[in-house]
């Protein structure tokens, strides 16, 4: 996953790729810590999905633009638009299913 550090990063990443999934996350978070790997190490089977984090405290605005109240968060957008979101607690067979279902509607 690539970090960002700023606002104009964040929209050409999402701008550039037609499926990303962006992680939202706060620096001393204990859960974001432990769902980045995870996160990561997912994204590896799938070749059409652009993983990129983001620190809150790096950019603030995007907590306003995407509405995000806690952290972790999981956006995966398809072409710039939000399509899925997951919060704090990621269950990891749920997002699969989600990663898989938009990556085989991308290659139809």
């Amino acid at each position: 996953m690539e970090r960002l550090f700023e606002k104009e990063q964040v929209d050409d990443f999402v701008r550039q790729h037609p499926l990303t999934l962006l992680m939202l996350k706060t620096q001393n978070c204990s859960v974001c810590e432990a769902v980045q790997p995870k996160v990561t190490t997912l994204l590896e089977g799938y070749e059409h999905i652009a993983g990129a984090f983001v620190y809150m405290e790096d950019v603030p605005e995007l907590a306003g633009e995407y509405m995000i109240f806690t952290s972790p968060v999981l956006l995966l957008m398809m072409e710039g638009k939000e399509v899925y979101r997951v919060a704090r607690f990621i269950l990891f067979e749920e997002l699969a299913d989600q990663l898989d279902r938009y990556q085989a509607f991308l290659q139809s």
